[in-house]
């Protein structure tokens, strides 16, 4: 599937088409941040400080059901590209609740990363487009927003009608970086703003607590698509992220880490909709995540092999070691949906 850049009719093509023209924007962003204090970058219509979140509502969770520390708030799923250049500007990874990390076509992966309005950061993005796998993932959150920067045709009536806020360059050009042009950012305030009434963060079936009997001790984990490799290396209670052997390092919070990786082993699929965007068809995929499956814990430099079970696409996912839920360390989770 290609991706579409932006509110116009045509889409650019897959991460890994690019041509020379967006290597040379990419290069000029690059070089901005370096010179461009950081919430100052870009000037996204609707003014405010971009380094600001709004508080939490009353009726906040006093504990976050997505990470198990602090409090909840409203909820904001974005898809960030992760191909080639892309990972030289990414920004917002280490201020998520959870980052999945989802297969699309030709065996390259996107991020779909949730993040609560309780403490966004300044900016998100490269934002990119959507994919089927994101609604059935997203299913049990609620009405969350959903950023993203297009969608194949085919795709666009199953996200008007999925109980998804969807948020993009072509309804709301003032809430994306560059009008919406490839690569564009997002500032998660300024859609909190816009959107009072995305849901809080609830269960979605994580459980958080004290370290689990057993475990194996273990200094890395990794996982594999056919066209990318991620590793986490254990460091200081940290798993640190590197994709395709390069560490993953964001332009507002240096290495990409996690608290919590779980691989959670799925079946990847041929996806609904076949794309003509790129000029020949490339076919998309979908990852199954209502069913069960294995799956592989990591925290605190260990690991516990367990399994996963959902069995409706709003119901939440239970994660499980020998029939007990497994407890994850409190804080930012990834979730690697290897096929």
């Amino acid at each position: 599937m290609a991706d579409e850049s932006g509110p116009g009719p045509g889409a650019s093509p897959a991460g890994r088409r690019r041509g020379p023209s967006r290597g040379a924007r990419i290069a000029a962003i690059v070089a901005g941040l370096a010179v461009v204090g950081a919430g100052l970058w870009f000037g996204v219509a609707g003014g405010g400080n971009p380094a600001s979140t709004p508080s939490t509502s009353p009726s906040s969770p006093a504990v976050n059901p997505l990470t198990g520390e602090g409090p909840g708030g409203h909820v904001l799923a974005v898809k960030i590209d992760n191909v080639g250049d892309a990972q030289r500007i990414q920004s917002g990874l280490n201020s998520a609740d959870l980052v999945y990390v989802i297969q699309v076509e030709g065996g390259l992966s996107r991020y779909l990363v949730v993040f609560d309005s309780s403490h966004a950061p300044a900016r998100v993005g490269p934002v990119r487009s959507a994919r089927q796998t994101d609604i059935p993932l997203l299913a049990p959150f609620g009405r969350v927003g959903l950023a993203y920067s297009g969608a194949i045709s085919g795709l666009l009536p199953d996200l008007a009608a999925a109980n998804l806020q969807t948020i993009t360059p072509i309804t709301r050009n003032d809430l994306f970086s560059n009008g919406g042009s490839s690569p564009t950012y997002i500032q998660p305030a300024q859609i909190f703003a816009a959107f009072p009434d995305l849901a809080q963060t609830q269960d979605v079936g994580l459980r958080f607590g004290p370290e689990p009997a057993g475990g194996t001790a273990a200094s890395s984990a990794s996982a594999r698509m056919p066209s990318a490799r991620f590793a986490f290396t254990a460091s200081g209670g940290k798993w640190l992220v590197s994709v395709d052997g390069h560490a993953v390092v964001t332009i507002d919070a240096g290495q990409a880490n996690a608290d919590n990786v779980i691989i959670q082993h799925v079946q990847v699929v041929p996806g609904k909709y076949t794309d003509h965007n790129a000029g020949h068809a490339d076919n998309e995929v979908f990852s199954q995540t209502t069913g069960q499956g294995s799956a592989d814990f990591y925290r605190d430099g260990k690991v516990w092999h367990g399994q996963w079970s959902k069995p409706s696409d709003g119901s939440p996912t239970s994660y499980t070691v020998g029939g007990t839920p497994m407890n994850l360390a409190p804080g930012r989770t990834w979730i690697v949906l290897e096929g």
